[in-house]
């Protein structure tokens, strides 16, 4: 059995929302309708990135100083041994994130982490406002439907698909995962819909369940 874990980031490999840390330093409140419009479904993840980090006009060094300087900018506790086991163990891992490429590479490099395939939103600095957009599988832009699409590819390459997130975004994912590690969000909506899922805390709750996943290959 070939497997796969599929990540999502902000609020899932970190403890809170960085992109939403961002946007607070550096635009404000006026960003806040625009999340409004996209939690209620009016608008697209993507909609709604471009234009609120179209509101962003600080450079690339600024913003990743704050990232890695915010004490409010958290890793959850046990993230380097899980990356470690998966590559002992040669468990391929791949994050998919509605976040931008930037910041995710800057905190794991930090925490020393590195050879992670990284999809998100790839972001082009710019005086103008920050020009963010996501690429699919098939190298093509999505406007939607970003983190399934990757969830397909795995499981169209052969792999069983385990899948770890917090939030609504991520239930499409979690639906066409073999196993899934939910919290806060995410974790309701496996409830509600009766879908064989373990909670976490942390990646050493992650961890655990992936040693029982992994005993049975």
């Amino acid at each position: 059995m070939k497997l796969a874990v599929q990540l999502d980031f902000d609020g899932t490999v970190t403890e809170e929302d960085v992109s939403f840390l961002l946007l607070d330093k550096f635009v404000g409140d006026s960003w806040r309708p625009y999340l409004e419009q996209y939690s209620n479904g009016k608008i697209s993840v993507a909609v709604f990135n471009k234009k609120v980090f179209g509101m962003v006009k600080a450079d690339e060094k600024t913003m990743t100083d704050f990232v890695l300087n915010s004490p409010r900018v958290k890793t959850r506790r046990g993230l380097w041994e899980f990356f470690d086991y998966c590559k002992r163990k040669d468990i391929k891992v791949i994050i998919v994130s509605n976040g931008l490429v930037f910041y995710i590479e800057a905190i794991l490099k930090k925490k020393g982490i590195s050879g992670i395939e990284i999809h998100a939103a790839e972001n082009r600095f710019s005086p103008d406002g920050m020009k963010v957009r996501y690429i699919g599988p098939d190298g093509k832009e999505v406007d939607s439907g970003f983190k399934e699409a990757y969830t397909d590819m795995l499981v169209k390459e052969g792999y069983q698909v385990f899948y770890v997130g917090d939030g609504n975004s991520d239930i499409f994912s979690a639906r066409k995962a073999k196993y899934i590690c939910a919290t806060l969000d995410l974790l309701k909506r496996c409830e509600k819909e009766d879908l064989n899922w373990s909670p976490f805390e942390d990646f050493l709750d992650v961890l655990k369940e992936l040693r029982y996943v992994d005993l049975e290959r």
